[in-house]
C-alpha cells in the first residue's frame, strides 16, 4: 500500500518538532554524576559500544547470517569510523541488543555509549539523556489485517490496540482515551518488543499495532494480507541517545550525520532500506525531505 505523502500539518508539526530538538541539544542540568565525555571514555577503553535493535527492521535487524544491519546501523559504522578517525586509533566495535526499556539504563550503567535505533525525541527523555542531531522523522502508524473494516483511528474505538511499552504511542493512545476522541475507549495492550507485537495481530490477540510507520513496513515485509495507515495524529523527530556531558563525542556525531545528509550518503541509506526495491518500501515524504535540508550543514 503506497504511503500517502505527508499533509500540509505535517509540515508545521515538523517545525515545532526541530525546535524542540534544538532545545533538546544543549546540556542541561541531570541528576547523575556522569563527568567522563563519552569520547575520553572511548579513547581510554579503545572500545565504542553500540546499542543496537536486533529485530526492528529497517532501522536495525540481525540478518540471515547472524550480522546486524539496517538504516541506523549502517549510520553507526560511518560514527565508529569518524571517532576511529578523530582518536587517531584503531577502535573496537562492540553491538549489544537493546530495547524501549533497557536502552537507558544501559546507557547510565555505561554498558553501552549510543543507542543506536528509532528512538523519538521527547521532553521526557532529555532529562535523562542527550540526544544527537535527528537521524530521521516519521509518525505513528496503525497496522490491521488487509480484510479487517478499520480504515482510520476513530474506528479502533473498543478494539484491542497494540503499542510498545514505554513507547510515545501509550501517553498519546491513553489521552484520546481520556478525551473520548476514540469512544468506546480502545483497549491498549503493551509489548516489550515489536516482533512480540506483530505476532499477537497475526494470532489475533489484538486487532492493530500501532507503532512508527516504517517499523510497521518493516514487521509487514511486503505482506499483502496486512494493510497500514497513518494514525493522524503526530509527527516526531527520531535520534540516537547518548550520556550527558558528552559534548566531544555528541560533535562527531552530529557531523557524521550532516555529512550523510549533505553529501547523498543519508539519500542512498535511504534508497537501500526504504527505496522501491528494499524489503520495506516507504515512500519519501515532505517531512523528511525538509528534515534532510535542514541537517545539510555547510562544511564552512
Amino acid at each position: 500500500m503506497a504511503h500517502p505523502a505527508a499533509p500540509r500539518r505535517r509540515l508545521f508539526a515538523l517545525s515545532a518538532g526541530l525546535a524542540a530538538g534544538a532545545l533538546a541539544a544543549p546540556h542541561i542540568a541531570r541528576a547523575d554524576d556522569c563527568t567522563e565525555d563519552t569520547l575520553d571514555r572511548i579513547r581510554r577503553t579503545k572500545t565504542l559500544n553500540l546499542g543496537v535493535r536486533d529485530g526492528t527492521p529497517p532501522y536495525g535487524w540481525k540478518d540471515a547470517n547472524g550480522n546486524y544491519v539496517g538504516f541506523a546501523t549502517d549510520i553507526a559504522r560511518g560514527i565508529h569510523a569518524a571517532v576511529s578517525t578523530a582518536l587517531g586509533t584503531t577502535i573496537e566495535l562492540t553491538m549489544t541488543p537493546v530495547t524501549g526499556q533497557t536502552r537507558t539504563p544501559l546507557l547510565q550503567n555505561n554498558t553501552i555509549d549510543i543507542e543506536i535505533g528509532a528512538t523519538v525525541i521527547t521532553q521526557a527523555r532529555t532529562q535523562v539523556t542527550d540526544f544527537c542531531v535527528a537521524h530521521f522523522l516519521t509518525a505513528t502508524g496503525v497496522m490491521v489485517a488487509a480484510d479487517t473494516p478499520i480504515k482510520s483511528l476513530a474506528d479502533l474505538a473498543g478494539r484491542r490496540v497494540g503499542i510498545p511499552q514505554t513507547g510515545i504511542e501509550d501517553p498519546a493512545f491513553r489521552a484520546l482515551n481520556a478525551k473520548k476522541v476514540v469512544n468506546p475507549p480502545m483497549r491498549l495492550v503493551g509489548f516489550p518488543d515489536h516482533p512480540q507485537a506483530f505476532t499477537a495481530l497475526q494470532t489475533g490477540s489484538v486487532d492493530a499495532y500501532c507503532t512508527d510507520g516504517p517499523i510497521l513496513y518493516g514487521l509487514r515485509g511486503g505482506k499483502p494480507e496486512w494493510r497500514i495507515f497513518d494514525a493522524g495524529i503526530n509527527t516526531f523527530l527520531q535520534a540516537f541517545p547518548i550520556r550527558p556531558e558528552s559534548s566531544k563525542f555528541k560533535h562527531i556525531v552530529d557531523v557524521t550525520i550532516t555529512t550523510l545528509c549533505a553529501n547523498g550518503g543519508w539519500l542512498a541509506l535511504y534508497e537501500k532500506y526504504f527505496g522501491p526495491g528494499s524489503p520495506t518500501p516507504y515512500p519519501m515524504t515532505d517531512a523528511l525531505k525538509v528534515l534532510v535540508a535542514m541537517n545539510s550543514w555547510p562544511t564552512q
